[in-house]
């Protein structure tokens, strides 16, 4: 089901809030493509690839402005980035299986992407708002 962005995921930093919209229209995106019979295993790769670089534009944006800051839970955040990244590797692997059963995998994927974001901006990104927002990042 499509996830609409709502201002209370707001992380008080433009920037971030424009990549984490971009990020749910993509993982929307991937949303669509498991509801189509038959899912089409290029569009998923495609879609993956895309979202996948997408977020790691965003991971390097915010990471940029960590370290720029000397931002206190840089090294938290940047666990959390990876955990990210190696969840990510994982779905690449299973979609590139000959076996793989690309709606099954395409609902996981939107599903976790959500997840994660809500997750991810509620109970970290918050932590860097009044941090950044005191530095004049807006």
């Amino acid at each position: 089901m499509p996830f609409t962005w709502n201002e209370k995921y707001s992380v008080g930093v433009k920037l971030f809030d424009e990549q984490h919209q971009r990020y749910l229209d993509l993982a929307n995106q991937i949303d669509a493509l498991s509801m189509q019979n038959p899912a089409d295993k290029e569009k998923l790769l495609a879609a993956l690839d895309e979202f996948s670089n997408y977020a790691l534009l965003h991971f390097s944006s915010e990471e940029e402005y960590f370290e720029k800051y000397k931002f206190p839970g840089n090294d938290l955040h940047i666990v959390e980035h990876n955990r990210y990244r190696e969840k990510i590797k994982e779905f690449l692997s299973r979609v590139q299986t000959p076996e793989a059963d690309v709606k099954q995998i395409a609902h996981e994927l939107s599903d976790f992407a959500v997840d994660w974001l809500l997750q991810h901006v509620t109970l970290m990104d918050q932590h860097y708002t009044d941090f950044l927002n005191a530095r004049g990042v807006k």
